[in-house]
């Protein structure tokens, strides 16, 4: 299978990957290889290789008896194993974030977070966690260029978006504005243990927000008892 990023089939899982965190595909139904090649004008092979990609990346599995392939679903062990990882490597990266932040940085981080409080004003919840991630992501390219540690997170990051579509709950999304201006503020002192202290805070307090709203409603999208 080939990856390079001039190839049909990487195309392909791009746009396919896109589509699976903006939450464009329905959850029950398997992804139809023959639909996704017309859409994108492409044959069955990049499309199938595609998928394989996609796979790998944790996002989708394949159908009973493998025959096809539906969106990933995820089990709160799954959910706790994400936020588990998500904290060992943000919390490793503190230091070097808290050292390299700059004015720019702190400017453009607040901009993240007006964009964040301006989607829970619109009781966009969902969006607005999703959004927030943003935030995240920004940190980790001011602290480091390691290739290995963003691409991990980078599917961590994809896997909580989508997980984050089940969540409607604006209470949770009013908790975590204000745990990130903690971290904002703490990044603007360049005060290295509060700001462990806040992301810390942070990263549990999501996981456990959406563990909860979860546990409340087996019926959500993405998730299995």
């Amino acid at each position: 299978m080939t990856k390079s990023r001039d190839s049909a089939s990487y195309r392909a899982y791009q746009i396919i990957k896109a589509r699976i965190i903006r939450n464009e595909f329905d959850p029950r139904q398997k992804l139809n290889e023959i639909d996704l090649a017309k859409d994108l004008a492409l044959s069955r092979t990049p499309i199938r290789e595609a998928l394989i990609m996609l796979e790998k990346d944790g996002l989708i599995s394949r159908y009973e008896h493998r025959k096809g392939f539906v969106l990933k679903r995820y089990s709160l062990q799954d959910i706790y194993d994400l936020y588990e990882f998500r904290e060992v490597l943000e919390l490793a990266l503190a230091s070097d974030l808290v050292k390299n932040v700059t004015d720019q940085d702190v400017e453009e981080l607040g901009g993240i977070l007006s964009q964040v409080d301006g989607l829970v004003k619109q009781n966009r919840p969902a969006d607005a966690l999703v959004k927030a991630l943003d935030f995240h992501r920004c940190c980790i390219q001011i602290c480091t260029n390691n290739s290995f540690i963003i691409d991990s997170l980078s599917i961590c990051y994809e896997k909580l978006i989508v997980i984050s579509w089940t969540c409607q709950d604006t209470n949770a999304c009013v908790s975590s504005a204000k745990e990130h201006e903690k971290m904002l503020d703490a990044l603007k002192a360049h005060d290295v243990d509060v700001f462990i202290k806040f992301t810390r805070v942070h990263i549990v307090g999501a996981r456990d927000r959406i563990m909860n709203t979860l546990k409340m409603n087996g019926q959500k999208l993405y998730f299995l008892p």
